[in-house]
């Protein structure tokens, strides 16, 4: 996959959170979890090519 994935937290993008950026937006959906975040919003980072 060319995206990677990152959490916002009630409009606050949380870059800060192990792992982060996600490679898809189920491991991004349960890291939320573990943190204890919710509601959340995952949101495409798309890569630029060289």
């Amino acid at each position: 996959m060319s995206a990677k994935y990152i959490i916002r937290h009630r409009g606050t993008p949380r870059c800060d959170l192990p792992g982060s950026p996600y490679p898809s937006r189920i491991a991004a959906k349960r890291a939320a979890e573990i943190a204890g975040l919710a509601p959340v919003e995952i949101v495409t980072v798309k890569r630029r090519s060289a």
